[in-house]
């Protein structure tokens, strides 16, 4: 019997992206699964992305974070209150001074000249805030791959079940042809118990592929929070991306969220060292207001300023260190930068091989390899083949088929990590 996983030839790829729906970016593999008598819920790869970050709890951390920092900016915006003062002068005393014939009353009005201080301070937050963002970004596109992997898992795993599945149908067949040839004195019971031994060999890998599938889909609905659901995937490996090109891509790198992160830390210590060189300046505080002389009946204007006196240098050390901060962070920027383009060439160029696997394996070995168990089945059948023979043939083809669909795999999990690298859509 011949197993055939996959066409022969490849066909021009369909358009694939890797969807994350809320940060724009997107990966669709399309065709209908099998569908079982109960009818689950059938789930594409963007139903599962966008359920996960509807509902993981991290994306919903974040949320929460960016509401305390609503509030942090909103407190930010708030000054020292103006502060009015009474005041009562030579009152109840002795002398002339005795009761209140000669007493003087000041009201004042005071305020502080800060509203440099206020705009700095919210700068400060609102750049915290724009950080919390990019880490939203960040942390959507990891779950989006995430989702994306595990996605492409579960297809993987129904691949290799049914693969597995012929294996066993063909041991089984194996056993009846060589029972029958025993029969007719044609094959002896040492060939029996081998094909017997292959054929509990085929069911345990059955068995253990059905049992990694059930934990891989019961991990994939865990992201989204229901774990247990049944459903049913809607997927195809064979709609494989196109590799993209090496400089489009590198290009592309630079809107890496990650890259983008340490230029907002940048300005955040840009908008704490602004707020340093403010603070060190002196507030000058106002005050203006009537005093009242009963003695006379009359009433009288009092102003005044108050000026701080010191160093303004005194928030020096302060900017020292903000200042050797973003000296720091410009360096992890460069590191990054220089790590994560190494990084990406290779996938590519991982990529490129794995889509030259795809097509020597597909369009060479597995023909080639189904030709010869042809022809070993017929000299078998026929007494011409031994039967350790004819299983090194269907081994031969089982193991480059196998192979075939660890080629497809690596190829996906490839373009979705160049995906997550760029932090952009990559289109045919």
């Amino acid at each position: 019997m011949t197993v055939m996983l996959f066409k022969r030839k490849i066909k021009k790829p369909i358009g694939y992206r890797f969807c994350a729906l809320l940060i724009g970016i997107s990966l669709s593999l399309s065709a209908v699964a099998e569908e079982p008598a109960a009818r689950p819920q059938v789930i594409s790869l963007a139903d599962a992305i966008t359920l996960t970050l509807e509902n993981h709890p991290d994306l919903k951390t974040l949320v929460s974070q960016q509401r305390v920092l609503q509030g942090r900016i909103e407190q930010a915006g708030v000054g020292e209150r103006p502060q009015i003062d009474f005041m009562v002068e030579d009152a109840l005393g002795t002398g002339e001074h005795s009761g209140l014939n000669r007493m003087q009353s000041t009201l004042t009005f005071s305020w502080l000249l800060q509203q440099a201080q206020i705009d700095s301070r919210v700068s400060a937050v609102k750049s915290e805030a724009d950080t919390l963002v990019l880490q939203k970004h960040i942390t959507a596109l990891d779950l989006s791959a995430e989702v994306a992997k595990r996605f492409i898992d579960i297809l993987v795993k129904q691949q290799r079940l049914k693969l597995n599945q012929l294996a066993l149908q063909q041991a089984k067949d194996v056993v009846a042809a060589i029972s029958k040839r025993a029969q007719a004195g044609k094959s002896s019971g040492v060939e029996i118990q081998l094909a017997k031994a292959e054929l509990i060999r085929r069911e345990l890998a059955v068995e253990d592929v059905e049992h990694e599938l059930n934990a891989s889909q019961y991990q994939l609905a865990s992201l989204w929070g229901a774990p247990g659901t049944q459903y049913q995937l809607n997927g195809n490996l064979l709609n494989i991306p196109a590799v993209p090109p090496v400089e489009e891509q590198l290009a592309r790198l630079k809107q890496n969220p990650r890259l983008q992160q340490f230029g907002s830390a940048q300005r955040i210590a840009q908008s704490q060292m602004e707020l340093a060189r403010i603070d060190a300046k002196p507030q000058w505080q106002f005050t203006a207001g009537v005093r009242r002389y009963e003695a006379s009946d009359d009433f009288g204007v009092v102003a005044g300023v108050s000026i701080p006196w010191g160093d303004s240098n005194r928030n020096a050390g302060t900017l020292a260190a903000l200042q050797a901060r973003q000296d720091v962070l410009a360096s992890e920027q460069t590191a990054l930068m220089q790590t994560l383009d190494a990084q990406l060439y290779v996938l590519l160029q991982e990529m490129a091989h794995s889509q030259h696997v795809i097509n020597t394996v597909q369009t060479a070995i597995v023909p080639t390899l189904e030709q010869a168990l042809t022809e070993a089945s017929n000299a078998f059948e026929q007494g011409q083949l031994s039967y350790n023979q004819y299983s090194e043939v269907r081994r031969e083809l089982l193991s480059a088929q196998s192979q075939l669909l660890e080629a497809f795999e690596s190829l996906h999990l490839q373009h979705i990590e160049i995906q997550r690298l760029t932090g952009t859509s990559i289109s045919q």
